[in-house]
Formats: structure tokens, C-alpha cells, sequence
């Protein structure tokens, strides 16, 4: 008898066990969603879903006849309806947890704000955060998503690829992903900057295969400048060297590629960052916070476009002496046309002041972008030329002589 009540209690505690894959989804009966793109339609949301097809990307049907990816539309009052109602046209179920590129019309960013939907996908179980946010500049996400690239056969890799190389080796540019995104949305004393994306050519043929069957492809997709948010919604854009400025402030630069003038003659040096840093401190001076920003560059010449002989340590520091102060201005400009044309701290200021004094920052969080226009920011950079490349002096005086 107790065997068998200890077999039968066994057999209880070990059936729950057993329940094996219940919640498994076939991969034939799930449409992989790599891009979402979201829209104002009317006082609705319009998503966009670039969806694979598999027998397009297979590497043992090779496809060729069709396009690797096929797009979905659908509209509703919330995010998550118009995801569900895709299955009116898609003959699987939307599967999210591939989610590469979120990409937002500039309307919708503009009119409706974007922390809806953030919060949304946040929610959402089966989506990761780990996708990188994107605004269409003086377009539609469904426009962006729906043009055919180079290279990357799938639009929505090539877009989280190409922002993700781009913001390591270009300093306008910067990853943002969903749940940065949203951290920032929440947390006092900062505003939200995404990076925006642009279609370039002739808009009609961006989603016709023939768009990469020439070697000038008639439409392609270049990431412009970071789109300025109150908030969550937008209300501007930077220039490049705005843009630059921020991602220095930041500290988001890796490696670049930039010039500074010649002295004493026309022509200029572009240098090669090779590595860079940014130190932010607050002290408190009379009890007014102040900002000091110092960044750390190491670069190497790239090329010698005037007659500046480069082979002397004094040359070196010359150019140093340059580079820093083209680093100054360029942080400088972009805070003070922030707050000229904008009135909001896209640099974090606020959340070094908290993080340094807590109390006096609860007492001006309430209206800290007023503050921000005031507050008292010191610059310094420390710039130092480590290679001059496989030349020592240009070979150009030789030449044009």
C-alpha cells in the first residue's frame, strides 16, 4: 500500500513535469518580422511589417524570381491590434522576437509621440528591446521599409547594420535602442535623440527589384542627422556638425574621420581618430552648478592636402593645438544651438547635476530645461597625434612646383 501511494505521488509531482513544448510554434506557420514601421493614419496607428520570405532566402532553393522580403499594412487604434489584425493579409502569424529595426514616419514622431508604442513592445513578451530605433526624415516608415538594398538583401538588416558601422566609425551618427530608448524617455534631467533615416533617388522604383539590378542604384536609404525630441515627441533636427557635437558631449564617439585647416596656407589635414573619451563633471561654484566637459583624442594623419611640412614635433603640436580647438567648437556650437532652437537637454546635464547633488537638482526638475539655457558649461579637449601614416612630409610641393 505505501508503495503505491508513493508511486501515485510520484507520478503527480512528475506529470508537470512532462508538459513539454505547449506553447511551441511551428517556424512554417510564422511570418518573421525583421522591420516594424509605425505611421499616422487618420487618428489611427498604420504598421508595417517587413516580413521574410523564406523560399527567397533559402539556400538550397536559392529563389532569385521574387523579393526576399514581402510588407503587411494594417491599421487600428493601438499598436498591438494593428499587429494582430496583419493576419487579415498575412497567411501566418506575425512572429516578433526577430525584430531588427523600429522605424517611425516623422509625422507620427511630430503628432503623436513615439512612448506608446515604446511602451508596447516593452510589454509585449515575445519582443526583445534590443532593436535600434530610427525616425524617416520627411517620410514614411512603410516608405523606408519598403525599399530594396544592396548587399544586404533583407532592408531592415541592411538598416541595423549599415546605423550600427556607421555609429562606430562615424561621429554624426548614433545607435538607440528600444529599451535605451525608454530609460531615457522616463529619466528627469535628459531629452531623447534618435538618428533618422532619409530615402535618396527616385522614390517610385525604391521597392522594385530592379532598384539593385544596376550598379547606381536609382534609390538608396542615408542616415541624416539626429531628430530632436521633447519629450516623446519630435521637434527638430540637428545638422551634422551638431550632430557631431552631441555625440562627442555624450562621449558616443568610437572612431572618425575629420579635417582641420591648414596654418598659414589653403588646404587642409584630415585626421583619423583611432580613439576617444569623454570625462563629464559637475562642481558647484556659489552654489550654481558647472559643467566641465574634457575629451581625450588619439588620432592619426590621414592626409596632407597643403604644404605643411608634418616631420617636426612642433608640426605635431600644431596640429594638436588645431584638433582641440575644433573639438571645443565643435561641442560648443551644438549646446548653444540646442538651447537657442530647441530649449531642451538632449546632453544629460541634468542627470550628471542629480547624480552629483540630488537635493538641488529635486528643486529645479520641475523646470530644469529653463535651466539648462543658463547653466555654465566649460570645455577642454586634449588631442594627441600618435601616427603619421607610412609618409613623413607630402610629396605635393614636389609635384605642383
Amino acid at each position: 500500500m505505501k508503495t503505491s501511494l508513493r508511486l501515485i505521488s510520484c507520478i503527480l509531482v512528475i506529470l508537470p513535469l512532462l508538459s513539454g513544448c505547449w506553447d511551441r510554434q511551428e517556424l512554417n506557420e510564422l511570418g518573421i518580422m525583421l522591420g516594424l514601421g509605425v505611421d499616422k493614419d487618420g487618428d489611427q496607428i498604420k504598421v508595417s511589417a517587413q516580413v521574410v520570405v523564406p523560399s527567397e532566402i533559402s539556400s538550397k532553393s536559392g529563389g532569385g524570381i521574387g523579393t526576399p522580403v514581402t510588407q503587411y499594412h494594417a491599421t487600428a487604434a493601438s499598436l498591438l491590434e494593428a499587429i494582430q489584425k496583419l493576419t487579415e493579409t498575412s497567411p501566418r502569424r506575425i512572429f516578433m522576437s526577430h525584430i531588427r529595426i523600429l522605424v517611425f514616419g516623422e509625422e507620427f514622431a511630430r503628432e503623436e509621440g513615439i512612448y506608446d508604442v515604446i511602451e508596447a513592445l516593452m510589454r509585449e513578451p515575445t519582443a526583445r528591446p534590443d532593436y535600434y530605433v530610427m525616425v524617416a526624415r520627411k517620410a514614411k516608415a512603410a516608405d523606408v521599409l519598403n525599399l530594396l538594398t544592396p548587399l544586404e538583401n533583407i532592408p531592415a538588416e541592411k538598416l541595423y547594420n549599415s546605423l550600427d558601422v556607421s555609429a562606430k566609425t562615424w561621429s554624426p551618427t548614433t545607435t538607440v535602442t528600444g529599451d535605451e530608448l525608454m530609460d531615457t524617455m522616463i529619466s528627469p534631467g535628459i531629452q531623447p535623440v534618435i538618428t533618422g533615416i532619409e530615402i535618396i533617388g527616385n522614390h517610385k522604383k525604391s521597392g522594385e527589384k530592379s532598384n539593385i539590378e544596376s550598379i547606381v542604384v536609382p534609390a538608396h536609404l542615408n542616415t541624416t542627422g539626429l531628430a530632436v525630441f521633447h519629450k516623446d515627441k519630435l521637434i527638430g533636427w540637428l545638422t551634422e556638425n551638431e550632430s557631431k557635437g552631441f555625440n562627442y558631449v555624450r562621449g558616443n564617439v568610437k572612431t572618425t574621420v575629420g579635417h582641420v585647416d591648414c596654418p598659414n596656407t589653403q588646404g587642409s589635414v584630415t585626421m583619423k581618430t583611432l580613439r576617444t573619451s569623454t570625462d563629464r563633471k559637475v562642481k558647484f561654484i556659489q552654489g550654481e552648478p558647472v559643467v566641465h566637459l574634457k575629451v581625450k583624442n588619439v588620432s592619426s594623419i590621414g592626409s596632407v592636402e597643403c604644404k605643411f611640412e608634418i616631420g617636426s614635433m612642433s608640426a605635431i603640436h600644431e596640429l594638436e593645438k588645431l584638433s582641440e580647438e575644433r573639438l571645443v567648437e565643435l561641442m560648443k556650437n551644438s549646446v548653444n544651438s540646442v538651447r537657442r532652437k530647441f530649449h531642451v537637454d538632449i546632453f544629460g546635464f541634468g542627470q550628471e547635476i542629480y547624480r552629483s547633488n540630488p537635493k538641488f537638482f529635486n528643486k529645479v526638475k520641475d523646470n530644469w530645461d529653463q535651466q539648462f539655457e543658463d547653466l555654465d558649461v566649460k570645455y577642454e579637449a586634449n588631442s594627441q597625434i600618435r601616427r603619421v601614416g607610412t609618409l613623413d612630409n607630402s610629396f605635393q610641393n614636389e609635384l605642383k612646383e
